[in-house]
């Protein structure tokens, strides 16, 4: 397991973004990113199982983006049923339907 994916499970879940946020939040958001950045791709399904569950509510200074990209580098290297259970353990029902509706667009053009 990496480093970076491990810091990221301890830091845990991505609050979703707010207006009200105060200046403190860019700290957590260069955390956020600096570690997501450094991840070279693919990553493992273990891995990926670590980081569906990072995931806001909403939205995250666009950091869900780049979450929800890193994720998807494991397709190639996982069956079908492994990737369904690791769309449903995503916390985010949105993030969760993202990542299926980006699955099944992923079939369709590699089928």
């Amino acid at each position: 397991m990496r480093e970076q994916i491990l810091k990221l499970k301890a830091i845990g879940r991505m609050p979703t973004e707010s207006i009200n946020d105060e200046e403190t939040i860019i700290t957590l958001v260069e955390q956020y990113d600096e570690l997501i950045s450094s991840i070279e791709k693919p990553i493992t399904l273990e891995e990926a199982e670590i980081l569906v569950t990072i995931f806001p509510d909403g939205f995250f200074y666009d950091l869900h983006w780049d979450l929800l990209r890193l994720i998807e580098t494991c397709i190639l290297n996982t069956s079908e049923e492994e990737y369904q259970k690791l769309i449903e353990k995503c916390p985010s029902e949105e993030w969760r339907e993202n990542l299926q509706i980006r699955y099944e667009n992923w079939k369709k053009k590699n089928q």
